[in-house]
């Protein structure tokens, strides 16, 4: 596992990341809403990436959008 793994491995930032990306392998949304929650996201924020997820944005986008809010700045 390189450097960069194990840091996101330990952040906030990374395991939501790592949860939407497992998103695209097996989509599950019952199971994305449940693993989002369960990474810290509130469940409002929870609302907004399963809403955004439904108009086709991207794990980038996404993540953007979330960065831009401050979700991360914990």
């Amino acid at each position: 596992m390189s450097t960069t793994e194990l840091l996101l491995g330990a952040s906030f930032e990374g395991r939501v990341l790592r949860t939407l990306q497992s998103f695209f392998r097996r989509s599950n949304d019952v199971l994305l809403r449940e693993s989002l929650w369960a990474t810290g996201l509130e469940m409002d924020q929870v609302d907004v990436v399963m809403s955004m997820l439904d108009d086709n944005h991207t794990v980038s986008e996404i993540m953007e959008s979330l960065r831009q809010k401050g979700v991360f700045n914990k």
